[in-house]
C-alpha cells in the first residue's frame, strides 16, 4: 500500500523505520525527518521559494525536494546537472541544490545543510507542491512540465498495485539511471519512499559493480540503453537474483530483454509513458509477445488517425490526454506502432520511421537498428546499426558496403527502393541519452565525416 508523500513525515510514527541507504549507511526515517527539517530551515532562511535539485546521490535529491515541498517551494528539476544545462535554465530557479558535487559558487546550497535538526516541518499541500521538469520534446529547446505532489501520489498508487506482489516489503531499489528525469524521480524516490521500500542513493554506471552489490530481493531501475550493454556478463546465482527489474524511457529491444531475463534472472517489467501523461501502461517481457496493459485506473483510445488517447487519475484532463504515439487496440491490451511525429516521406513514399527500424532490426545480423532523416531539399535515409556477434563477423568478412547491400535487398521486400537507407554507420553502441533514447542530431552528426569502421565494432 502507498502513503501519501505528504504525510510521509507528519508524524514520528515508525521513527526507526529504514527508509534509505546512504554510503553503506542505512537511513532511518527519524534522520531523512531531520535532514529535512534542517535543509528546510536554511531555504526559509534564504528565502528560495525555487531550486533547482542538482543532487548526484538520490537521498540528497530526495531531502532537498520534501524541504522545498514542506516550506512552499519548488522543485526544478534539470535533466542533469551540466553547467550548460543550469545555465539554460537559470531564470526558472533561485537557488541551487546539491550534495557536494558541484564546484561552490554564487545561488549554491550544500546539502547536509548543516547540523540535523527537530524542528516542526509546516504540513505539505499536496496540490501545491510542484516540481517543474524540463524535456526537449519535438523542438530541442526546454519545455517545461509541471506535477503535483498529488499527481505523483496517484501515479505511485498505481504502480505500487503491479509491483507489490513481487517486490519484498523492504528491498533495496538500485538503478544504472539517474533520479534527474520523471522516470527516475518516480521509480527511485517516489514509488520506494511510499511503499518503504529503500532508497539506494548512489546510482551505477556500469553492470559489473552494481551486480556485485545485488542482493536477492533488490530491484533494478534500468534503461534499455543499460539493458543493450550486457555482453560478457556471467549470470546472477538464484540467491543473489533481483525481485524485479524495471526498464523505461524508450522502446527495449527483444534481444536486451532476452538477454537480461538470462544475466539477471527475471524477465523485465517495461514501463510506457512520457514526461507529459506519466506512467500510461506496462508489460512483462517474458518472451510470450503479450501487448501493453493500461495502468492501473487508467484507460486508452485509438482517435481516427491512429493516435492514442489515455485516461487516468494522475492526469489533469478529465477528456483524456492525447499523445503522439500510434496505437492498435487489442482485446488483451494495446501495441504501440511508432509515432505520429516519426512519419517521413521520402521520394514520395510515406515511411513509419519506427516500423522500419523494427523492421531493420529484425534482419539478420542485426542488433539494433535507428534511422534518421538527413537532407532537406532532397532527404534520403541514414541506417546508423549495431550489429550482433554474427553481424560483426560478416562486417570484418565483407566489408561495409557488401553488408549495407545485403540489408538493403532484405529491406526491399518492405519498401521501394527509392524509399530505401542510402547511407549507412555500423557502430559499437547507439549515441543515445541517459535512459536508451536515440538523439536525432547525435544520429545526423555520425554522417557529417566520412565512415570509417571502428575496430571495435
Amino acid at each position: 500500500m502507498a502513503r501519501s508523500l505528504a504525510l510521509l513525515l507528519s508524524s514520528e510514527h515508525e521513527a526507526d523505520r529504514p527508509v534509505a541507504v546512504l554510503d553503506g549507511e542505512t537511513i532511518t526515517l527519524r534522520r531523512f525527518r531531520s535532514d529535512v527539517a534542517a535543509a528546510a530551515a536554511r531555504l526559509q532562511k534564504a528565502g528560495c521559494p525555487r531550486a533547482a535539485v542538482a543532487c548526484r546521490s538520490a537521498y540528497w535529491a530526495a531531502v532537498g525536494w520534501l524541504a522545498l515541498a514542506h516550506t512552499g517551494g519548488e522543485m526544478v528539476l534539470p535533466p542533469n546537472s551540466l553547467p550548460a544545462t543550469l545555465g539554460s535554465l537559470r531564470s526558472a530557479y533561485d537557488v541551487i541544490l546539491s550534495d557536494g558535487t558541484l564546484p561552490s559558487g554564487d545561488g549554491l546550497l550544500t546539502l547536509p545543510a548543516g547540523a540535523p535538526s527537530s524542528s516542526p516541518l509546516p504540513a505539505i499541500d499536496a496540490d501545491r507542491a510542484i516540481v517543474s521538469l524540463f524535456t526537449s520534446g519535438s523542438t530541442g529547446q526546454p519545455k517545461r512540465v509541471v506535477k503535483t505532489m498529488r499527481q505523483l501520489d496517484l501515479e505511485v498508487a498505481a504502480l505500487a498495485k503491479i509491483l507489490e506482489a513481487v517486490v519484498p516489503p523492504a528491498a533495496r531499489v538500485r538503478a544504472t539511471v539517474t533520479h534527474q528525469h520523471l522516470y527516475g524521480l518516480t521509480f527511485r524516490l517516489c514509488w520506494p519512499l511510499a511503499t518503504g521500500r529503500l532508497v539506494v542513493g548512489a546510482s551505477h554506471e556500469f553492470w559489473e559493480p552494481l551486480m556485485s552489490a545485488l542482493t536477492a530481493g533488490d530491484v533494478v531501475i534500468t534503461s534499455p540503453a543499460h539493458l543493450s550493454r550486457m555482453d560478457g556478463l556471467a549470470a546472477l546465482p538464484p540467491d543473489r537474483r533481483p525481485s524485479a527489474v524495471v526498464s523505461a524511457g524508450a522502446p527495449l529491444p527483444a534481444a536486451a530483454a532476452e538477454s537480461s531475463r538470462t544475466l539477471l534472472g527475471r524477465p523485465v517489467h517495461e514501463f510506457f509513458g512520457s514526461t507529459e501523461t506519466g506512467l500510461i501502461g506496462h508489460r512483462l517481457r517474458n518472451g510470450d509477445g503479450r501487448p501493453w496493459q493500461p495502468l492501473p485506473g487508467a484507460s486508452v483510445d485509438r482517435l481516427a488517425d491512429g493516435r492514442l488517447q489515455v485516461r487516468a487519475p494522475h492526469l489533469e484532463a478529465p477528456a483524456g490526454q492525447t499523445t503522439e504515439d500510434l496505437v492498435e487496440l487489442r482485446a488483451d491490451g494495446f501495441e504501440l506502432r511508432g509515432r505520429a511525429d516519426r512519419m517521413a516521406k521520402i521520394e514520395g513514399v510515406r515511411v513509419s520511421l519506427a516500423e522500419f527500424e523494427a523492421t531493420l532490426g529484425g534482419l539478420a545480423g542485426v542488433g539494433q537498428a535507428a534511422l534518421v532523416v538527413l537532407g532537406e531539399a532532397s532527404p534520403l535515409l541514414g541506417a546508423v546499426v549495431v550489429l550482433d556477434q554474427a553481424g560483426r563477423a560478416e562486417l570484418e568478412a565483407v566489408g561495409a558496403f557488401r553488408l549495407s547491400r545485403r540489408l538493403r535487398r532484405e529491406l526491399a521486400t518492405t519498401l521501394p527502393a527509392t524509399a530505401l537507407p542510402r547511407r549507412w554507420r555500423f557502430v559499437r553502441q547507439l549515441p543515445t541519452g541517459p535512459i536508451g533514447k536515440a538523439s536525432t542530431a547525435d544520429l545526423a552528426a555520425l554522417f557529417e565525416a566520412p565512415y570509417a569502421a571502428p575496430d571495435n565494432v
